[in-house]
Formats: structure tokens, C-alpha cells, sequence
């Protein structure tokens, strides 16, 4: 068959690169193939363990699967510019990537594409391709210094997004696009490079539904423009609060993540920014308003359930939930931040190892009895 030639001619240039010491390019060769053809036999030696008839490849393809309509909707609401954003991710990510795995002499991982995925569909649509390409750089980076998928403490993705909030704070929460309208702009940005480019100064939005919470002098968008993203600025994978819903359903159906920390999260922010409503209605919206405004329910499904940096254990995955969602509503009343949840997962990844160090099951962590 086909599939065989092409697999036996993988495996024949892959042995002459390692016949000929040419290991790093050996590693990045194996990697392709492993890509193509569904991965390695062999077995994992870091995190996460995924032992299932699938592996690995559901494991990280789900996530993908679910942003390819997430990005589809970029494109529509912010034009073609939202595409370069996410190619140049793809591109300076895979090349810092491809240089750890020749210089250190490991394999390239799935991890890889869902990082770049997710940290794309986190940034502005506004934010200029240089910034997009230093922040990949930085969150591939430190990953790879701390050794690599599976040993990294912080989530890349949010680790990226971070580093672009705290260097360049202005690009990336003062400048928005609003977003093309199917109601009534036709094809949207799918016949157009960005909303600039069409509506001039005009295109320019003031504030996300979190910023304008925040700034009595611009009107809140209704329910329906939270749920839709019809008119609503937020950052490329956020915009459509529908799709994300629909995508985390999905995850949760084949089980891919789990709904301690995902749901907990989400309802715990909810309850919380509602109670707080009551105390403080000027700094707290109501909690509806809260789940579904900024990036709060993109990164409960994609970025809070990253298995190397969320708990392990079952009761550890409750704590990790709640925390994380009575952070992102505190940061976003009482820090100059609108949008918060990411410096609570980072927070969350922080304790993430003590949470795991207090809730292991005690049939496991109990010291062995004495033979008397």
C-alpha cells in the first residue's frame, strides 16, 4: 500500500540520519513522522500519562478540533490579519521548538501545536505581528528551559500571554477592533485583510464588555451580544461566548478535561461576582455578566484543564476550580487589570504542586505499618 512505502521511506531516511550521527536532525525527523502516522510506540516518559486505545494524539487533538471554529469566527469578526497572527505564532513557535529538540536531542511533542493554538486565539486582534512572535518565543522558551513538555510548571500558553500583558500592557488591553457584524455586514472579514481597512477610525471599539463595566460612560453589551459575539470586541478565541460553550461541551463529552476544574471554575466566578454585586455593584457585575464577558470561559475549557499544570488528584481539581474562579472575579474588581483569569491560573499553577501534596489519598500517602 501506499501508506506502507511512505512509512517504510520515513523509517530508511531516519535510520541513514542516525547512521550518519546526525541525531538532531534525526529527532526533528522522527517528530514528522510521528505527526503524520499517529505518533510513537514508544512508551511516555513524562507527563501526562494518557493510557487509553487513542493516546495521546485524542488527548491533544481534541483541543485543536474544538479552536479550528474559534478561529474560523476570528477570521469572520476581525479579517484575514487574525490568520497572520495565528501562522505567525505557528511559525516562530515551531522554530524555537525545532531548536530545542536538535540542540537537546529530544522529540518533538503534540504539545507544541495546542500551545500556539491556544496562546493565538488569547491575543488581541489589534496586537502587531513582532509582539505576537516575542511572546510565542517566550512562552516555547521558558518551557523548554524548565525542560519541556510535561516538566514545565506554568501553562505556555498563558505563561506567553502574561509576558505580553506585563511588557507591553498598553497594545493589549487599550486597542480593540469591533468586530464585523453577519446581521449586517455579509461576509464579514472573510473578504477583508481587517475591520480598519473597511470602516477606518471607525472600527476602532473602546472597550471590551469587561472595559466597559468599568467606564460609566460606555453603554454594557445585552445577553445576546455576550452569547454571539455580534458587536462585541474581545480577543480572537473569546469573542463568540456560544462557541466556546460548545466546544467545552465537547471536551467534556469525550472527556478530555475534566469538570471539576472547568464547571467549578465557571460557577465559582459566577457566584462569587454575584455576591459581590451585592456589596460592590460599581466593581462586580452580576454573575452572568461575569462568566461570559472577557476570557473567562475560553480558559476554563482550554487553559485551566492543561494536565501537566492543573492537579492531579480529585479533590485537589475542586480546590484548584474555586480558586482559580474567586481569583479572576477579585483581580478583576480590585487590580487595574480587566481581565484577570490569566494571572489566576498562573497563580493556580503555583500551588498546583502543594494541592497535589495535600489531597493524595491517604491509601497512598500513609505511612507503612509496622510488623509487630
Amino acid at each position: 500500500m501506499l501508506k506502507d512505502r511512505i512509512y517504510e521511506f520515513f523509517e530508511k531516511v531516519h535510520h541513514q540520519l542516525q547512521a550518519r550521527r546526525a541525531e538532531g536532525l534525526a529527532v526533528l525527523w522522527e517528530g514528522l513522522k510521528d505527526s503524520i502516522f499517529g505518533g510513537s510506540e514508544k512508551s511516555a516518559r513524562q507527563a501526562p500519562y494518557i493510557r487509553d486505545a487513542l493516546g495521546m494524539q485524542r488527548y491533544m487533538g481534541s483541543p485543536i478540533l474544538v479552536c479550528i471554529p474559534l478561529a474560523l469566527a476570528s477570521i469572520y469578526f476581525y479579517g484575514w490579519r487574525s490568520l497572520a497572527i495565528i501562522v505567525v505564532t505557528y511559525i516562530v513557535g515551531m522554530a524555537v521548538e525545532f531548536t530545542f529538540c536538535a540542540i537537546r536531542r529530544h522529540e518533538i511533542t503534540e504539545g507544541l501545536l495546542v500551545t500556539c493554538i491556544l496562546y493565538a486565539l488569547s491575543l488581541p486582534p489589534t496586537l502587531p505581528l513582532w509582539m505576537v512572535a516575542v511572546g510565542i518565543f517566550f512562552a516555547i522558551g521558558i518551557k523548554e528551559l524548565f525542560g519541556g513538555s510535561g516538566y514545565n510548571i506554568f501553562n505556555p500558553a498563558i505563561s506567553g500571554r502574561a509576558f505580553l500583558l506585563l511588557a507591553f500592557p498598553s497594545a493589549m488591553t487599550t486597542r480593540w477592533y469591533t468586530p464585523f457584524n453577519p446581521l449586517t455586514d455579509g461576509l464579514g472579514g472573510f473578504v477583508h485583510w481587517s475591520p480598519e481597512s473597511v470602516k477606518g477610525i471607525d472600527a476602532i471599539a473602546k472597550a471590551t464588555p469587561l472595559g466597559a463595566f468599568n467606564s460609566p460612560d460606555i453603554a454594557n453589551p445585552d445577553l445576546f451580544t455576550l452569547l454571539t459575539g455580534f458587536g462585541r470586541p474581545d480577543v480572537l478565541g473569546a469573542t463568540s461566548a456560544i462557541l466556546v460553550l460548545l466546544g467545552g461541551l465537547y471536551l467534556l463529552h469525550t472527556r478530555v478535561i475534566d469538570w471539576r476544574v472547568s464547571i467549578v471554575m465557571i460557577v465559582s466566578a459566577g457566584l462569587t461576582s454575584q455576591f459581590l454585586s451585592f456589596i460592590a455593584p460599581a466593581r462586580f457585575p452580576d454573575g452572568i455578566y461575569a462568566v461570559l464577558s472577557g476570557g473567562l470561559l475560553f480558559a476554563a475549557f482550554l487553559n485551566a484543564t492543561d494536565p501537566v499544570t492543573s492537579p492531579m488528584t480529585v479533590r485537589g481539581r475542586w480546590i484548584f476550580g474555586i480558586m482559580l474562579g474567586v481569583l479572576t472575579v477579585l483581580g478583576r474588581g480590585l487590580t487595574g487589570y480587566a481581565e484577570w483569569v490569566t494571572f489566576a491560573i498562573l497563580i493556580g499553577n503555583m500551588f498546583t504542586p502543594l494541592i497535589d501534596r495535600f489531597t493524595i489519598p491517604k491509601s497512598f500517602s500513609a505511612p507503612a505499618i509496622q510488623k509487630r
